[in-house]
C-alpha cells in the first residue's frame, strides 16, 4: 500500500488548499493580461532571454518574464525560465502583483496547514526523515498527506517552489539596479552515527553494505557533519530617492521584480560565475575534516 494511501485528510484542508490554489491562478491570469498592456509605456529587461539586447527588451522577452512569473506547474526539462529581469509595471500592475503575493501566501499556509496535520498525526515522522527532506526539499518535496490532498485537488503537477516564490516590488523612483552573486554557501547539519545508520539503509544495497561499514568504525556516541553546498545565490544592489535623498540597499533575489515607473533604472547584469572554493568559509570550519568521510552521504568527520 502506498503511505499517502493511509493518510486520511479532513476535508477542510482539502477544500482550503483547493480554493487557495484557484485564487492563485486566477491572480496569474490577472498579472498576465496586466503586463501585456502595459508594454507600449512600460519597458521590460530580462537579461537571460536571446543573445543580444534587441532580444533582451523585445516582446518574446516580456512573454518570458510573464512566465518567470505567472509559471505554477513543473516545466518540461527542454523548457527553461528567466532567473532575473526588470519590468517596468504601471499602478494596476503593481496591484495585481500585489495581489498575487498575497495568493501565493494563502496556498502555502494551506499546503503548511496539510503538513502540520501530518506532522500531528503521524509518529514515523522523525529526525531521520526531517535529514532526508531537507536534502530534496530544494526540488519541491511533498509529504504523504499533500501527495494525497494535491491529487484530491487535482493539481499533482504543480512546482511548489514557484508557488511559493514572492515577487519582489522595488520602491518607487527606482534609479539604479545591478545584479551580483554571493558564492560559496554551504549548509551543515550535525549528524549522530544512529542517524547515519538508518540514513544509509536508503542507499542501494551495495552502497549501503560499504557505509554501514565505515560507520562501524566510528566512535560511540561520535557527532558527524553533513555538509552540502549550495547554489550561488543571486543578490541585487539598487538605489532609489526618497524625499530627494538617495537611498541605497542590497538584498536576495530571484526571477523578475518590477519597477514602479515607467522608465528602466540604469542596470548591470552579471552572468553566474560558477563555483569556486571559499577559502575564508574552510578556514572557519578548520574542526572539520575537509575530506569527506563518507562521500555518498556527504559525511564529515570532526577533526582529531
Amino acid at each position: 500500500m502506498d503511505e499517502s494511501d493511509s493518510v486520511i485528510l479532513p476535508t477542510e484542508l482539502v477544500l482550503e488548499l483547493y480554493e487557495t490554489y484557484q485564487a492563485l491562478a486566477e491572480a496569474c491570469l490577472v498579472v498576465k493580461d496586466s503586463v501585456r498592456s502595459d508594454q507600449d509605456r512600460y519597458p521590460v529587461y530580462v537579461p537571460t532571454f536571446g543573445l543580444n539586447e534587441e532580444d533582451h527588451v523585445s516582446l518574446d522577452a516580456r512573454e518570458a518574464a510573464i512566465k518567470s512569473m505567472t509559471q505554477l506547474f513543473i516545466i518540461d526539462k527542454s523548457e527553461s525560465i528567466p532567473e532575473a529581469g526588470i519590468i517596468c509595471a504601471s499602478p494596476n500592475t503593481v496591484t495585481a502583483v500585489d495581489q498575487l503575493n498575497t495568493a501565493k501566501v494563502a496556498f502555502k499556509d494551506a499546503v503548511m496547514a496539510i503538513r502540520k496535520f501530518q506532522k500531528e498525526t503521524d509518529t514515523a515522522v522523525s529526525r531521520i526523515s526531517t535529514l532526508i527532506r531537507n536534502k530534496v526539499e530544494e526540488d519541491g518535496y511533498r509529504s504523504a498527506a499533500l501527495k494525497k490532498a494535491m491529487s484530491t485537488a487535482g493539481i499533482t503537477a504543480l512546482d511548489l517552489k514557484r508557488c511559493y516564490a514572492n515577487i519582489r516590488i522595488m520602491p518607487p523612483s527606482l534609479d539604479v539596479f545591478s545584479w551580483t552573486w554571493a558564492t560559496n554557501h554551504t549548509r551543515t547539519q550535525k549528524v549522530s552515527v544512529d542517524q547515519a545508520v538508518e540514513m544509509a539503509k536508503k542507499l542501494s544495497d551495495e552502497k549501503s553494505k560499504l557505509v554501514l561499514d565505515l560507520l562501524g568504525r566510528c566512535n560511540p556516541g561520535e557527532i558527524l557533519v553533513r555538509k552540502t553546498q549550495l547554489a550561488n545565490q543571486l543578490r541585487a544592489n539598487y538605489a532609489y530617492k526618497e524625499a530627494g535623498k538617495v537611498i541605497r540597499k542590497s538584498c536576495p533575489i530571484s526571477g523578475i521584480v518590477i519597477a514602479q515607473q515607467e522608465r528602466m533604472p540604469r542596470k548591470l547584469w552579471r552572468e553566474n560565475p560558477g563555483k569556486r572554493e571559499d577559502l575564508d568559509r574552510l578556514q572557519r570550519e578548520s574542526d572539520i575534516e575537509q575530506q569527506a568521510f563518507i562521500t555518498s552521504l556527504n559525511l564529515h568527520r570532526y577533526a582529531r
